[in-house]
């Protein structure tokens, strides 16, 4: 995953990781309040085994068989493991640009002049309400993690299916 962060950090900003973060990662980004601890798997469960597989196919750069239910595997499980997976990645890329994405910098979530997204989760904040993008990240990784960390829809515990 770091080399992708390098790579991104180096094609929209044309700098290193190094230049951004020195030799550690996330160097100050993790006081940031956006940034979310990573939802582990546990080791030795079936669940950190199709993790394994997963990044394993992954690396092969054969996006079909990275996305394919391995034979004889639950297929709620599957998208379970790859789900908490992408949501670790993404946070972690996210840490990468903190730094340039703030509240001055970033007042509007948007994506170019046209389009702009509002911040509504149906249960707290009912109504959409304009916010910033970093502010609107916030909302957003927390209402997953709070989804991830359901039991009911995310078990932790081996054996236990939701679904």
């Amino acid at each position: 995953m770091r080399f992708k962060a390098a790579l991104l950090l180096h094609q929209c900003f044309g700098k290193s990781w190094k230049e951004i973060h020195g030799d550690t990662e996330f160097s100050g980004s993790r006081s940031s309040k956006t940034f979310k601890p990573k939802k582990n798997i546990p080791e030795g469960s079936h669940q950190y085994e199709l993790l394994k597989h997963a990044e394993a196919t992954l690396g092969s750069g054969n996006l079909r068989m990275a996305v394919m239910l391995p034979e004889g595997e639950d297929l709620n499980e599957w998208v379970a493991v790859n789900t908490v997976d992408f949501f670790n990645q993404i946070n972690m890329l996210y840490g990468t640009i903190t730094d340039f994405c703030t509240e001055e910098s970033c007042p509007v979530m948007s994506a170019g002049p046209k389009y702009e997204y509002h911040w509504a989760d149906g249960t707290n904040i009912k109504k959409p309400i304009k916010c910033s993008a970093p502010k609107y990240i916030d909302y957003l990784m927390t209402w997953v993690q709070d989804q991830l960390d359901d039991e009911t829809l995310f078990p932790s515990k081996i054996g236990v299916q939701p679904y």
